[in-house]
């Protein structure tokens, strides 16, 4: 019976490599004289990896007949010992499954020609995948007696960590086997969720770059005692500005840090820091402490979400329903509860893991977990309009329904840009082709090609992934009429199957454009500029003083612009539905009068280069992109020829651009959606015959006044370049 014998080595050995390092964790029980692996425990023997290396598939059966590239085998399906209905059968390394009938039966043709262990695998959406391997010689019916998986959420389950790079761990790291998936997670934004000391200073009211008392009181700060991100410990921090704790609990932050004390806490941890043990959904962001810190979203989280609630709110505890084990392990081996894990595949039966499929890792909605994010006014004792909002809420976040909107719907889910496919990989554990003999329980089969996804989520926190220079595009169309220059400079969202930009609402792009003849830049008399949001030092609307400018320094530049009635755009749900009049979109049209440079400084007193034009409201900004030839510049440049895109939201007081938590309205949203477009119109005074128009598009993580404020590096990225 060689056939059998080469079947049985096989399994053997793959279970071994599961129990790498740990000891024996998986293991086979006898039914129906096939090899059956579940999720029982065994104490036997640890054998080698190089155990799966000798178990060539044989060509005959024990009598010299040659094996039939194609087998028949009778199945039967059990959960909880009742036959089952639609449960899915499946030989691992084919992808072609059978489904049972009324009485839980199938007959399942095995392709014996496959390298490694020949596996069915029997599954359902209840129960953990069980599988069997084939004896070729063996024509009895193949029994799988699934369990229902107990229902719950286990508060007392403890997340396994995912694993550090370069280190294989133990197989109570998700790293231990899905290596490749580890490192490239481990460099990625969801890695980083909850340490992100940008995200620790909009939580707490800090800014964590001010790191002595001089230095955080001379920017208006205080020297507090509060709570060091990722740890139980107190150090003196700079509080200063906006912070979710201060702003959402009243009487805190007055006189002491709210650390500690504070009791609401603004839903950030369910999506920033989701896998705090213990009670999810809620938490205090300075819960995350270890795993919950160092791995932000990782893996055994999003593999613990059962299934998507989409009327639910954000984050864990609502969207994102999970599904920890409440079985207690039947090994010490693998900790104290039964392991459980859900996952995209139906053919995934280590019992390292105890895989159950789940079709919303494939889908668009898994993402929508945190990326949809509809939110009501939280600090206290505000509101929002009821006739702009008469749901109660606005939309902080909402690159799920902007896909959702997009001609990309139901053709090219999430994944399909942030999870690139891995040519690299045969399937999630690391599966190569010098390693198809070896396929089975532990390395699992060869996946189809493009099936194994990168795990980074690459977006505009990977610049190296070139995924903004991919969204967008730049056009100009220009013409000389005279002495005056006309362009036309139109963005298209191009690439992006959401709205640029998307996600957190402190993001914009800002257009810069400037026409020259040869190195001579020549002077805008007319057409569109940078809205308010592009940033600015100091505003004053006329008749104010235009020549008196506290904290002005020399180089400064004040841009006076004048205000033209309102622009009307198609932007995202209200703002690109009807709902709302161009009045109602809430962005001024503001056109180019000309502008001076400050020359000199007595006390509040200013001179200029040249005297002021009259208009209509007048910015003092600095470091353009062009006049200071630094691209990547934290520039205050409302006014300035070009444009911008951005949701804009606005706080009780009128401010915009505020944190989410602060906000009571969203003012306006001309964010380009999906294979849109927007043209701005800007004219110069030309000096030659031929002038060259400039055009630069810009994606700011945060905005000018709140980098200024906090000290952070500034996250800037050009998206696009074009000259014409």
């Amino acid at each position: 019976m060689r056939g059998a014998q080469r079947s049985a080595a096989a399994v053997l050995g793959l279970l071994a490599l599961a129990c790498a390092n740990d000891g024996p964790i998986a293991q086979t029980s006898s039914n129906t004289s096939s090899e059956s692996v579940g999720s029982e425990s065994s104490d036997a023997t640890t054998q080698t990896a190089e155990t799966e290396t000798e178990t060539e598939t044989d060509t005959s059966t024990d009598e010299g007949e040659p094996i039939p590239e194609q087998i028949e085998r009778s199945v039967q399906v059990l959960l909880d010992g009742v036959p089952l209905e639609g449960a899915i059968v499946i030989q691992g390394g084919t992808g072609v499954v059978v489904h049972t009938d009324a009485d839980g039966r199938a007959l399942a043709l095995i392709d014996t020609t496959i390298q490694g262990a020949l596996v069915l695998m029997a599954s359902d959406e209840r129960a953990r995948t069980r599988a069997h391997v084939i004896l070729v010689d063996d024509d009895s019916e193949l029994v799988f007696e699934l369990e229902s998986i107990e229902p719950g959420d286990n508060e007392e389950y403890l997340f396994n960590p995912a694993g550090v790079p370069e280190n294989m761990g133990t197989t109570a790291e998700c790293g231990h086997c899905h290596q490749a998936f580890k490192d490239q997670w481990h460099a990625s934004p969801h890695r980083r969720s909850a340490s992100n000391p940008v995200v620790h200073d909009i939580y707490a009211g800090v800014a964590s770059a001010l790191a002595d008392q001089g230095a955080c009181e001379a920017a208006g700060g205080q020297w507090w005692m509060g709570v060091v991100p990722g740890s139980d410990q107190l150090a003196p921090r700079c509080y200063i500005g906006a912070g979710t704790l201060p702003d959402l609990n009243e009487n805190c932050g007055e006189l002491d840090a709210c650390d500690g004390v504070a009791t609401s806490f603004g839903a950030c941890a369910d999506c920033h820091a989701p896998a705090i043990d213990g009670v999810v959904g809620g938490r205090d962001l300075h819960d995350a402490v270890g795993t919950s810190f160092e791995g932000g979203v990782h893996c055994d989280l999003c593999h613990k979400v059962e299934s998507i609630d989409l009327d639910a709110p954000a984050g864990v505890a609502g969207r994102l329903q999970l599904h920890r084990p409440v079985e207690v392990s039947p090994s010490p081996s693998v900790g104290p509860w039964k392991p459980l894990a859900f996952g995209p595949y139906a053919d995934v039966p280590n019992p390292r893991m105890g895989a159950s499929p789940r079709k919303h890792f494939l889908t668009a909605e898994f993402c929508s977990g945190c990326h949809q994010h509809d939110q009501a006014a939280l600090v206290p004792g505000t509101s929002l309009d009821p006739t702009r909002w008469p749901d109660g809420v606005f939309p902080a976040h909402s690159t799920y329904e902007e896909w959702r909107a997009g001609p990309f719907f139901e053709i090219a889910p999430c994944s399909s840009c942030h999870m690139p496919a891995d040519p690299s990989l045969g399937n999630g554990a690391d599966l190569t082709a010098d390693k198809l003999a070896m396929q089975g329980v532990a390395l699992g089969w060869l996946r189809p090609p493009g099936a194994t996804r990168q795990h980074t989520w690459v977006g505009p926190r990977t610049p190296a992934s070139g995924m903004l220079q991919l969204a967008a595009a730049i056009f100009i169309d220009k013409s000389l009429v005279d002495t005056t220059l006309t362009t036309q400079v139109t963005v298209r969202n191009a690439g992006a199957g959401h709205a640029i930009p998307t996600g957190e609402p402190l993001r914009s792009l800002v257009l810069f454009v400037q026409a020259r003849c040869g190195d001579d830049v020549l002077t805008a008399i007319d057409g569109d500029v940078i809205p308010e949001f592009g940033g600015w030092l100091d505003r004053k609307p006329s008749p104010e003083d235009w020549s008196v400018w506290p904290g002005a320094a020399i180089g400064d530049v004040v841009r006076v612009v004048t205000v033209d009635g309102w622009h009307d755009y198609e932007g995202f749900g209200p703002f690109g539905d009807g709902s709302f009049d161009v009045t109602q979109k809430g962005l001024p049209r503001l056109r180019v009068v000309g502008q001076s440079q400050v020359i000199s400084v007595n006390g509040d007193q200013v001179g200029f280069d040249a005297p002021l034009p009259a208009g209509d409201v007048a910015y003092r900004g600095r470091e353009g992109y062009f006049e200071a030839g630094a691209p990547l510049a934290a520039a205050a440049v409302a006014g300035a020829p070009g444009f911008g895109f951005a949701r804009v939201l606005a706080d009780e007081a009128g401010a915009q651009m505020v944190p989410h938590h602060r906000a009571v309205d969203v003012v306006s949203d001309n964010r380009i959606m999906p294979q849109q477009e927007w043209t701005s119109t800007h004219v110069f005074s030309a000096s030659c015959q031929d002038p060259v128009v400039d055009a630069v598009l810009v994606h700011r993580a945060y905005p000018v006044a709140l980098v200024r404020e906090r000290g952070w590096d500034d996250a800037q990225q050009v998206m696009v370049e074009v000259s014409k």
